[in-house]
């Protein structure tokens, strides 16, 4: 198993207990992926429903809400310290977007506080649930404990199912997919087929854009103890195949939504094409090739869902501005925090992994 710095390495600075907390729970948020995932899927299935009817923007920020902490705090929370502790996430191995948020590693947060923040999280996406479905309809439940289930069983022991071959990508297929239909359900009261069939396009591109992810977790993951088996190290060279199926999964049924539900959903068919061309393109055991491959998946994919949500429906418009202020604040407080906080731990990326 690979060690890592000690759970608190010391600042140094004088930086107050409280601003390092802030900023540890920020970072864990890990704002760019939630905005591909649980964000856009709830806004593609807002969108949806004002097909049929107005929309509540109160329901719309409380479904936004529940995905949010689901999703960003509690699977965040319960994947960095179930990582961390299996060494995966303690592995040098250069790597920008995966390898955690890196919190723990940069002293920001301990294993304990990441704990206490994620059940925090988890019982203000209970109560919030509880809250909608008393209003909306209790049959609501159902979509808040799939999102629970999910956001636990994806990586913490003894399901670990994300530390297993294919099972991985299945939780996190059908949570996008109920992020979508949840979205729409909030606001209807029911489900939809046209719903369903965005929902699953939008989850296939998501994952794929895992896959990518997966490319570069590859060495540390197949280090750790226990082993990280995901597709990517069960596959080897034949992962490429696989992501790309994803890619082209993802573009099918982009376009099949595009003759059910409009031209307004045609940007999503637009990205998934492209993450085709860049499955194929990408080198998997490239760092710098993979990372840029992820980042224009992750930009397009939040580009194209949210227009094609604020073209179905042009009252949610200001959503478009979320990621304009919240991606550009993610990379200032990454480079102003993080990068300085892993070098002060005295473990920087790139020093051998120890026995």
């Amino acid at each position: 198993m690979v060690s890592g710095p000690p759970p608190y390495p010391a600042r140094g600075d004088g930086t107050p207990g409280w601003r390092r907390l802030v900023v540890g729970v920020y970072l864990e948020f890990r704002v760019i992926p939630v905005l591909l995932w649980s964000f856009s899927a709830v806004a593609l299935g807002t969108g949806l429903a004002a097909r049929s009817g107005p929309v509540r923007t109160g329901w719309f920020v409380a479904a936004l809400g529940i995905g949010w902490l689901l999703q960003g705090v509690v699977a965040h929370c319960v994947n960095e310290v179930t990582d961390w502790r299996s060494g995966t996430d303690r592995d040098p191995a250069p790597r920008v977007l995966s390898g955690g948020s890196k919190v723990v590693r940069a002293g920001l947060l301990s294993e304990r506080e990441l704990v206490c923040v994620g059940v925090a999280a988890g019982v203000a996406a209970v109560g919030l649930g509880f809250a909608v479905a008393a209003a909306r309809g209790w049959w609501l439940l159902g979509f808040g404990l799939l999102g629970v289930v999910g956001a636990v069983a994806y990586t913490l022991p003894p399901v670990a199912l994300a530390y297993s071959p294919f099972a991985g990508e299945a939780v996190a297929f059908v949570c996008v997919v109920a992020c979508t239909l949840g979205g729409y359900a909030v606001q209807r009261g029911s489900l939809d087929g046209a719903a369903l069939l965005v929902g699953m396009a939008h989850a296939s591109y998501c994952v794929s854009m895992l896959m990518l992810h997966h490319y570069l977790d590859r060495g540390p993951d197949s280090r750790a103890e226990p082993p990280k088996v995901t597709s990517v190290v069960r596959l080897g060279a034949r992962a490429r195949g696989y992501a790309t199926a994803w890619a082209f999964a993802a573009f099918a049924l982009a376009c099949a939504a595009v003759g059910v539900v409009g031209w307004q959903v045609a940007p999503m068919a637009v990205a998934a094409l492209v993450g085709v061309f860049l499955q194929v393109r990408v080198r998997p055991d490239d760092p710098g090739s993979v990372t840029r491959a992820e980042a224009w998946v992750i930009g397009l994919g939040i580009v194209a869902a949210l227009t094609s949500a604020v073209l179905l429906a042009p009252q949610l418009g200001w959503v478009l501005l979320v990621p304009v202020v919240l991606v550009p604040l993610e990379l200032v407080v990454g480079r102003g925090w993080l990068a300085p906080a892993l070098a002060a731990s005295g473990d920087p990326p790139g020093r051998p992994p120890l026995p």
